[in-house]
């Protein structure tokens, strides 16, 4: 069934679905073509917010409820992110939009936490391996990439309560370019090993945004 198909059977339009806000867009459109009701929505956003209080006490190890709003933002941020992880991961946005009605967001959350953590293992696996083939004549930004970036980012990245945070690679020579999730960080170390094994490949990843114009200046003195 074709997109324009699916729409006229007065199903979710998927040209209304944002990857980067998954869940939020997902509900709303579930909530435009009925799959979802006000109160399907009153109690997911109930749900979200309980769901929020545990992850909290994760971040806190139990001792606090109540955090900065920094923080609480950042929390609600890697819990969207994780649910929306686990919303992509079915079939269509019908399954999806199925979960969200009858399923605890907790449940997603921890779905989402799973896939994403898997994620994260595979590439610091990939990065060991990248590590270990690197080019002779890769160049500055090249092993800079590998050295500091990856590092860095490999080394802070926690899928329960960051699972939404980038990495930010500017690597022209590759084809990489952009601000990555965990999955773009994954394909990136990907094309990164086949390149040192020598496989030659035109494509370019570009990452969720554009990195910003200012961002290997800031982040030279830290380095």
């Amino acid at each position: 069934m074709t997109e324009l198909e699916l729409v006229a059977s007065g199903g979710i339009d998927p040209r209304n679905l944002n990857r980067s806000d998954y869940a939020n867009s997902l509900a709303a459109e579930a909530l435009r073509v009925g799959l979802l009701t006000e109160d399907d929505m009153a109690r997911i956003r109930g749900d979200m917010m309980n769901a929020l209080a545990e992850v909290i006490g994760y971040a806190t190890e139990g001792k606090s409820a109540s955090v900065l709003t920094s923080t609480a933002e950042k929390l609600a941020q890697s819990l969207l992110f994780n649910i929306s992880t686990c919303l992509l991961a079915e079939p269509s946005p019908e399954k999806a939009a199925t979960l969200l009605r009858d399923r605890r967001m907790s449940e997603l959350y921890a779905k989402g936490y799973q896939i994403n953590k898997k994620r994260h293992d595979e590439a610091k696996r990939l990065w060991a391996r990248v590590r270990y083939t690197r080019l002779e004549n890769g160049g500055a930004a090249y092993d800079k990439t590998i050295d500091v970036y990856f590092r860095r980012y490999l080394s802070s990245y926690d899928a329960r309560t960051g699972a939404h945070d980038k990495i930010y690679l500017s690597l022209p020579a590759c084809g990489i370019r952009g601000a990555f999730h965990i999955d773009g960080a994954v394909r990136v170390l990907e094309k990164l090993a086949a390149i040192n094994a020598g496989k030659r490949d035109e494509g370019v990843i570009e990452g969720s945004q554009p990195i910003p114009a200012f961002y290997e200046e800031r982040k030279e003195p830290n380095s």
